[in-house]
């Protein structure tokens, strides 16, 4: 018997204080707030298995943020797994380092990643106080012409991943939705906090079915951007829109996996990435970014592999390429997964995870060129030391 708890509470920052907006350039300083930025966290448990997917309207979390979450909320609801998974959104405050009000300064207000923790914590526990008994449908349906890959345009990942948990009357209490694609169709210019387009596709969602959604990034690395052309919120409507009916479509259509009483399994793996970009550690020098590297000078990080009866999730921690996505996706299905989903920048946020035959670090990383994504990459070795993991799980 699987059983299902949500809650979710805003996280949208003040703006009484300076909110540098992470994602772009440096100093780009919020103005309004166009939406809310949400927590929403999926609480999961079967025969003593229990774990929260929780989704944050942010640009990425750092992996000992969410240890300390994860710690807390242990203190509260022992035995509890955490992940951890931010939609990346490009219009919400900085919880990295990176886009202060200059290349030499921090954009991280300590006052609201010390409130963002505080509630995050009430948020999972509120979770798993509400649980009932569910059932389970999902589906994954192509939507072509929405996004687009800015790198390598002839690899495209455009599936949406669809799954709905319904109480014992068939009543939806939760949708949950997976899709590769930056939320940045409001481009660098924009001054408004907003979650950009899961935030309309999440609406429609909730406004059709009567019940929360939430909204998890997939292997959106490379890089996968919207396809418009004036990047304003009402092409962000119109994609929250087309996401929307592709997903309610194929949750009704006949390609549809329904599991009445669906097992749950959870397993996780650490491994290391040895830190070779010379960008990030002169970021962790400048005090950018916290120093994370061990005595060897690796980064030590972590994927998942949730399994929920014929939907199978592998959380990986930063920004995958849709190359390597797919590469994983076909793994998880020759496992057995009837339907497959990424859930990117979970429990880290590492950067961009590149094919290593597709790494060229560039002469100069100031002025990189066709190869940003490795500016912004931890190192070669991400990719292959990921997928390995991933594979040891299913193995």
């Amino acid at each position: 018997m699987l059983n299902v708890g949500y809650a979710q509470q805003a996280i949208t920052p003040s703006l009484e204080r300076a909110v540098y907006l992470a994602g772009f350039g440096q100093n780009r300083v919020a103005q309004s707030v166009h939406d809310d930025l949400y927590v929403r966290a999926l609480a999961l448990e079967s025969d003593g298995t229990r774990l929260v997917l929780a989704a944050l309207d942010l640009v990425g979390l750092a992996r000992h943020h969410c240890q300390e979450v994860e710690r807390r909320v242990n203190e509260r609801a022992p035995g509890t797994r955490l992940i951890l998974a931010s939609t990346h959104t490009h219009h919400g405050p900085d919880t990295i380092g990176l886009w202060g009000p200059d290349m030499t300064t921090s954009g991280v207000g300590a006052g609201y990643m010390a409130s963002l923790k505080d509630k995050t914590v009430d948020t999972v526990v509120a979770a798993l106080g509400v649980m009932q008994p569910a059932r389970l449908r999902a589906a994954s349906v192509r939507v072509p012409g929405v996004a687009k890959n800015a790198r390598d345009p002839h690899v495209v990942d455009d599936e949406l991943t669809c799954v709905q948990f319904c109480c014992a009357g068939k009543y939806p209490v939760v949708t949950l939705l997976d899709f590769p694609c930056h939320p940045e169709v409001l481009w660098e210019h924009n001054p408004h906090v907003t979650s950009d387009y899961p935030g309309f596709l999440r609406r429609e969602i909730e406004a059709e079915t009567g019940a929360p959604s939430l909204f998890f990034a997939g292997a959106l690395g490379g890089m996968m951007t919207p396809d418009v052309q004036e990047h304003s919120f009402e092409e962000a409507e119109s994609m929250g829109h087309a996401l929307a009916q592709a997903a309610l479509d194929a949750l009704q259509g006949r390609n549809q996996a329904f599991s009445e009483k669906p097992g749950f399994s959870f397993a996780s793996r650490e491994f290391t990435v040895p830190m070779a970009n010379p960008l990030f550690r002169m970021a962790m020098e400048a005090g950018l970014l916290p120093n994370v590297l061990t005595g060897e000078g690796v980064v030590v990080t972590e994927a998942n592999l949730v399994k929920i009866g014929p939907l199978w999730l592998a959380s990986v921690p930063g920004e995958l390429l849709p190359k390597l996505g797919l590469a994983l996706k076909a793994d998880l299905r020759r496992a057995g997964a009837l339907v497959t989903g990424i859930v990117g920048l979970a429990n880290d946020e590492l950067g961009y995870i590149l094919p290593q035959e597709d790494y060229v670090y560039p002469e100069d990383p100031f002025n990189p060129g066709a190869h940003y994504e490795e500016t912004m990459s931890i190192g070669p070795e991400t990719g292959p030391r990921l997928l390995a993991a991933v594979r040891t799980m299913l193995a």
